[in-house]
């Protein structure tokens, strides 16, 4: 009883420790962001303050923010939409359909997630500048689909194997044909696959910082790579560059919470039919 106590106790502090470590960080960001900047930088640090807005008054006064927040929002939705609309036929055609080189391609999508998003950046930032799409929605999205698609692909081929394909058959038996027999039938039983996906696009667009900072300049910057801004000769500006960075992360984490119900359900249908 004692051994499994301590088991218990050692796997709650593990615990503790992990979530404290993703947590404090976080934290420490939202308080410095309403401290002055004496208090940023006091020693020992000042826990107990009176919050000041002098940071967010800085950001919208010298900084369009909501610009780049619209900025965000828009490339963020664009590319989950157009990502979703090309990987679900692309995902059917590999779950269903057998073609020459079909695990290959498969993999080569899989091993195209394990190569760093920076070695491809200064390509894409030489294409950019010869074609004069530099700084463009239309080049930082379509650079985003070249990354988020093979993702969107390897995501959702497990949740439309995991459909049988009887049913699909059975449909094509009753006169559907092939199409319509997924959009009635395949496409709501992997509805929950459909959300995780999307969500997962959606944030990692959001967050993304390497494309953005190398293909964005003033007119499509988005939220990350305003961090640039705070960087002068003179120092960083702590202050302006926490409170940026906690409105960036604002919307993350309420969309977040609005649809972990979904996000879970999602990855459940996942575990169990797979």
């Amino acid at each position: 009883m004692v051994k499994y106590l301590n088991k218990i106790n050692i796997s709650t502090l593990a615990l503790l420790g992990i979530v404290a470590g993703f947590v404090f960080p976080y934290v420490f960001l939202v308080t410095s962001a309403f401290k002055s900047r004496f208090e940023t930088f006091a020693y020992p640090p000042v826990w107990f303050f009176k919050p000041t807005f002098e940071n967010f008054e800085n950001i919208f006064n010298n900084l369009n923010i909501l610009f780049y927040m619209k900025n965000s929002l828009i490339i963020s939705i664009i590319c989950t939409i157009l990502t979703m609309l090309i990987s679900i036929p692309a995902t059917y055609s590999f779950a269903r359909y057998n073609f020459k080189f079909k695990e290959t391609i498969a993999y080569a999508f899989l091993a195209l997630q394990m190569i760093p998003g920076i070695s491809i950046v200064f390509a894409l930032f030489y294409i950019a500048n010869t074609t004069n799409l530099y700084d463009t929605h239309f080049f930082i999205i379509m650079s985003y689909l070249l990354w988020n698609i093979p993702y969107a692909i390897w995501m959702l081929r497990g949740f439309i194997v995991a459909v049988p394909i009887e049913i699909e058959e059975a449909a094509l038996v009753d006169g559907c044909n092939r199409f319509v027999a997924f959009i009635r039938i395949t496409l709501p039983l992997i509805s929950g696959g459909l959300v995780a996906t999307s969500i997962l696009i959606f944030i990692g667009v959001w967050n993304e910082f390497s494309l953005a900072f190398f293909l964005t300049s003033l007119d499509t910057r988005t939220i990350p790579t305003t961090i640039g801004f705070f960087m002068t000769h003179s120092g960083i500006k702590w202050g302006p560059m926490f409170a940026t960075a906690t409105l960036g992360t604002l919307p993350v984490i309420i969309f977040g919470i609005l649809v972990r119900k979904h996000f879970v359900t999602a990855l459940s249908f996942g575990a169990v039919k797979g």
